[in-house]
Order: C-alpha cells, then structure tokens, then sequence
C-alpha cells in the first residue's frame, strides 16, 4: 500500500462520496459541532500515525467522509432556501425568468420572483418553478407577471420512492406550480446587462429554433437533446423506446459526445494547420489544436445546460486536452478520481442521482480495462490492414458494451427496475453511427450557424437520426431483451459496488481480499431485505398491495399513471404484462389476505368499530380512526398519519410477529426539502 500511494486519490474520492451519501441518508443534517470534533480527532489521529502506513490510511479515508459530510452541510448552510409550506394560489407572481424549457405541449420556466401575492419577502423562495400550456415565444430575461398555483416541493409518496426535490432543492427552487389561465404577461428583456446565464439562455433557444424549422418534429427533438440537452422534445414512446434498447444515454450529453466533438475539432483544427507548411513547420499546431477543442468543449458545456454527465465529460477532456498542451499522458483513474472529486465538491447532491453513478460507474471501468488487457490488444494495431483494424475496432466495441451493461446494470436495475440485455447490440450498432455520422454533423452544424447556414449539416443529419430512431424502436419491439427486476435493497447494491471498485484500484490480492467484508454485508442485506406489502401514498388517494400467493400487485381504482409506474418498478412488472400481474379494487372498501393478516383499506369508513373487529390492519386514507375503536394488537394508519409523517410502507411478517410501517418522514428524514403537514 505504501508503494502504491498514487492510487490513495482513487480511495479518497470512493470514501468522500460515501461520506457524502452517508449524510443524505440520515434523518437530519449532521450537526456542526460534531463533525469539527471529529475532523480534529481523525487530523491529530493521522499526526500520530504518519509512520504506520494501514492505521494512517485508514485514518485518511475517514477524513475524506468527513469532508464528504461537511461538504454536504457547507452547501446546506450557503444555500438556506426558503421553501414554501403550503399550496398557494397567488393571483399576481412576478420575477425574471432564468430559463425555458420546451416539454411537448407545455414550456416550463424557472423564475426568480420579487414578488409573489400572499406571501412576505422573507417567505419567498428565490427561485419557483411553474408550467404553462403551449409552446411560448419567451426567452431568459424576460419579465413574467401572471397568477399561479404554487406546491411546496414534493416529498416521495412512499418510503423508498425516488426523491426528486433534493435536486430541486439544491438548484435553489423552493417551489413548483403552474400558471393559472392566460391572464399572464412577459416582458421582453432589450438588454443583457452582463447577465451571462441569460445570453446562454437566448442562444439554446434560437438553435432549438433553427433545429425545429429544419428537421422533422421527432428528428428535431433528438437532435435538440443531442446539441443543447433539451430532452423535452423528445416523444414519449421513442424515449421509452431509447431506454428499452439501452440507448438512453445517448440523449444524455456525456463523454461519447464531448468525446466525439473535441475529437472532431481537434482532428480538423491540427489537419487545416498541418497543410500550411508556414505554420505545421515552426509552431506547436497540435497544442494550438487542443485549445481550439478546449474552447469548443466549454461552449458545448454552456449551450448543452451544464448537467453532470456532460461537467463530468469536460472536466475529463480539458484534463486529456491540457495534458496535450504540457506533453503529458492523462487517460488514467486519476483523471475520473479528479472529475469525480470536482463534481462532488460543486455539487454534493449529485452522488445520490443515477446520472452520476452511471456515468462513473462506466468511465471507472473502461478506463480500468484500457489500461490493462484493452490497451494491450490495440498496442500493436498499427501494424495490421485495415480489415483486421475494423474487426478489432467491432470486438472492442462489443467487450466495452458488455463491461459497461455488467457494470451498470445494479444501479439500473436498483434505480430503473430493468435492464436492457440487448443494449450491447444495440450500442454496437449505434456507436459507429454516432461517431462517424451524427456527430460530425453536429460539429458542422455548431460551426456553421453562426453564419445561417446549419440547414445543410442539419440535412445530412436527419437520415442518420432516422436510422437511430429505427434501431430503437426495433430493439424495443424485443420483449425477451428487457428484463425487470425487483427494486433491490440499497445495502446490497452499495457494498457490492464498492467492492468492484475496490478491485478495479488495487491490484495486489494482499490488498483486494479486504472486499470480503463488503461482499457478507452485500449478502447479510439481501437475505434479511424484506420488501413492503402494502404502500400507500402521502397524498391520501393512492395506494398499492402485492400479494405473493398470486403474485400480484392491486391498485386503487384511480391510482395516478405516475406513481403506478413507479410501484409497478419497485416490484419488477412489466408494463407489457400489466393485465396479468396487476389488479385494481374499485370498491371503497378493499379487503386483502397477506401472509394470515385481514388488510382494509378504504377512502372513507363509515363504521371503523365494525371494520376493527374483523381486521388486523386498518387504512382510512381521508378521516382518523378513533383511537378506542381497533383492538390493541391492531395496526392503524388513518388520516392523521398519512397528513403529520407522509406516505407509509407496511410490512407483513410471515410468521406471527406483529405487522409494522415506516413513514416518509422516518425514512426521508427532517430535511430542509421535506415538506409534511405544513412543516
């Protein structure tokens, strides 16, 4: 370990991310005070061990937890967003509007209000997020003034749901709404007054503007998340169908793409100047080119929104690129260690989203095989024909496709419920066309709309979209191909991949025998991992129940399509057997048998003394249950739970122990973005 020190940053940025992700998942921010005693207790303690290298490690890498978590509070303290508490309908809202996002039929804009009708300045939030019907001529800049329906930002429904506003949170956004009717007015902004974000704004917009008049609608919107990362153009079904056939990441701009356009810059740049002998013959054209593709690179970083695949994406190039420019060799782990320990400091909320992991998850382990048996394989690759070149080129393709589906597939599965096994195909296909066709073409089109003329790179773009679309779509049609998993437990899923990582980092077997103690935590998780019975949702109007002796998950009459995807996910159903697997109860009173155990769950009981005497679990979604009405052995969740502590996730004991819930508020914690009853 000593002799290996250079490999103590790889270590130091896995446990700064655990630190990271052990703080979220507590029930409240770490306090303060005991995380200086602690960071002065492990640097005193690394003083004192300076010359015993395993106790100093050891030592080093809770420290990196411990920044972790201080990082975490740091942006807590530096953020202190006011959020709102309660639903608001405001009938005058006005502020500036940051940015504009097209989604289909409606634009979704992010504001920040200086004044907001029923509400005091200190109680606003400093910035809301709202929808509206159509498609909307406004830009970043603009001035809106309407009425809106304002919500505080969502808690999960249930415990174990995904958790979308601590992203929103950490944006600065304290709420979400929409506009209510037209009586809404926007303000054209004349001038920028050096307000960058704004220009930024202006510019997505005209391409998407330019994109849209040239290309079909379907075209257009693939090619508008591949240039400026504007998903919301995008069909619904064909992005369903991207994620069935595992090529959903090529609408999330990452390393294939900044990849793939630096590369193009950077090849065309060093090509223009090496034919003018003036110049390829007394300058450094080749560190001249990787500027040109450094300065291409952030421009795409800025016009493509910033989102943590594409900042992991650049800061991995400029490091390649600025390597090139002090004739150093940069694609190593230390590159992806040093990307990750930037975005985790910028953005502590980020270790907890897909995006990340998935993107690390990845660039760690292709980086890792390249190093070793994948750079030996194409070491002598140039003294071979072209033929041999193009069949290693397809067989490497093919074993990165592979490695990156197996080293993905846990947290897809743990995030998505699903794993595409046909998306090593698919990629095989799909990467050439990006590569050699596509990307070019985005290229082209970056270089010449400045000049009005992006109509001819968007034209030889729109065949190769349509071939990606038929891929697609025809990988989707596979059913075989797609698996669905049953949401395993996060135990299992985040000691077993620390314990690959930790096999990618060290090599010596003295070394990597310590996974053993990950590997039985992954498998003590998974033996004693229970999964809910019965989930119901904090907004009182749905719930799910799964009954193993069918095998079958029942729904509410009127269960929202959102959150049934997102249960039927939790429970590994395919959307495409959803008659089968599924059932929905109709009545206002459901009665279910699990494992013994009599289940009601109703929206209103009209007589809970009679329901009590023959249930062992009563759930009344819309009015409390006296408290002398069930007997004493008998679980209740009513009104007054669902309303104070969120949405529950019951468990039924298959032998006679008594059933038990958590809540959202157990689970999720007293977060600043948590928001339950008001509080």
């Amino acid at each position: 370990m000593a002799n290996d020190r250079e490999k103590w940053i790889l270590s130091f940025a896995m446990f700064l991310g655990l630190g990271q992700a052990a703080s979220f998942s507590l029930l409240s921010p770490p306090p303060g005070i005991v995380l200086a005693t602690a960071l002065a207790f492990v640097t005193i303690g690394l003083w004192v061990s300076r010359h015993r290298i395993i106790a100093f490690f050891v030592l080093l890498m809770a420290l990196a937890s411990l920044i972790g978590a201080v990082l975490v509070v740091g942006h807590l303290y530096f953020l202190q967003t006011p959020t709102l508490k309660k639903t608001v309908y405001s009938p005058a809202i006005s502020g500036k509007i940051l940015s504009v996002e097209p989604r289909g039929g409606r634009t979704r804009l992010v504001i920040a209000p200086t004044h907001i009708d029923g509400l005091k300045r200190a109680q606003m939030p400093p910035n809301i997020r709202i929808s509206m019907t159509g498609a909307l001529g406004v830009a970043p800049g603009d001035m809106f003034d309407g009425p809106a329906k304002l919500f505080p930002l969502g808690a999960p429904e249930a415990p174990g749901d995904p958790d979308f506003s601590r992203s929103l949170y950490f944006d600065g956004i304290g709420a979400t709404g929409f506009v209510m009717g037209r009586k809404y007015k926007i303000t054209p902004s004349d001038s920028f007054e050096g307000d960058v974000f704004a220009l930024n704004g202006q510019v997505r917009l005209a391409m998407m503007a330019r994109i849209n008049r040239v290309l079909a609608p379907v075209e257009a919107g693939l090619a508008n998340a591949i240039l400026v990362g504007e998903r919301g153009g995008v069909p619904a079904g064909l992005a369903e169908d991207l994620r069935k056939s595992g090529l959903a990441h090529l609408l999330a701009i990452s390393g294939l793409h900044m990849g793939l356009l630096c590369g193009a810059v950077f090849f065309a740049v060093r090509l223009g100047l090496a034919l003018i002998p003036a110049l390829a013959l007394r300058y450094p054209v080749k560190k001249w080119a990787a500027i040109a593709a450094m300065i291409v690179g952030l421009l795409y970083l800025l016009l493509s929104g910033a989102t943590v695949p594409t900042q992991r994406a650049f800061v991995m190039t400029a490091i390649v690129l600025f390597a090139v420019l002090v004739d150093r060799q940069a694609i190593s782990l230390r590159l992806v260690a040093i990307a990750a320990l930037i975005i985790m400091v910028l953005q502590p909320d980020a270790v907890m989203g897909a995006s990340f992991q998935l993107s690390f998850a990845a660039v760690t382990g292709l980086v890792a095989f390249y190093q070793g048996a994948g750079g030996q394989w194409l070491g002598p690759a140039r003294d071979i024909g072209i033929w041999q070149k193009s069949a290693r080129y397809l067989g490497l393709l093919l074993i990165t496709g592979i490695m990156v589906t197996a080293l993905t597939a846990p947290i897809i599965g743990f995030h998505f419920g699903r794993v595409s096994l046909l998306g090593v195909v698919a990629n095989l296909l799909a990467i050439p066309l990006m590569a050699f066709w596509i990307m070019p073409c985005i290229v082209a089109v970056l270089a010449m709309a400045p000049f009005g003329l992006e109509f001819l790179p968007l034209t030889v773009l729109s065949p190769g979209l349509k071939i990606l679309i038929w891929l697609a779509r025809g990988v989707a049609q596979q059913d075989w191909g797609l698996w669905y998993l049953a949401q395993p437990a996060a135990l299992v899923i985040i000691p077993a991949m620390m314990a690959l990582l930790w096999m990618v980092i060290w090599r010596q077997w003295s070394i990597r025998m310590f996974v053993i103690v990950p590997v039985c935590c992954a498998i003590f998780a998974g033996v004693t991992f229970q999964r809910p019975d019965v989930l119901v949702g904090g907004g009182r109007k749905d719930w799910a129940v799964y009954d193993p002796s069918l095998q079958k998950l029942f729904f509410n009459h009127k269960v929202s399509k959102f959150h049934r995807a997102i249960w039927m996910s939790r429970y590994g159903i395919s959307p495409e057997r959803s008659d089968v697997q599924t059932g929905q109860c109709a009545a206002d009173v459901c009665w279910f048998v699990i494992n013994g155990r009599h289940i009601v769950l109703a929206r209103k009981l009209d007589d809970p003394f009679y329901i009590c005497r023959h249930a062992d679990i009563v759930i009344d979604l819309q009015r409390d249950v006296p408290a002398n009405a069930c007997k004493k052995s008998s679980v209740i969740i009513d009104d007054d739970v669902l309303w104070w502590q969120g949405g529950t996730a019951l468990y039924v004991p298959k032998n006679n122990d008594r059933a038990w819930y958590e809540t959202v508020r157990n689970s999720s914690g007293n977060w600043p973005w948590i928001t339950l009853g008001g509080r």
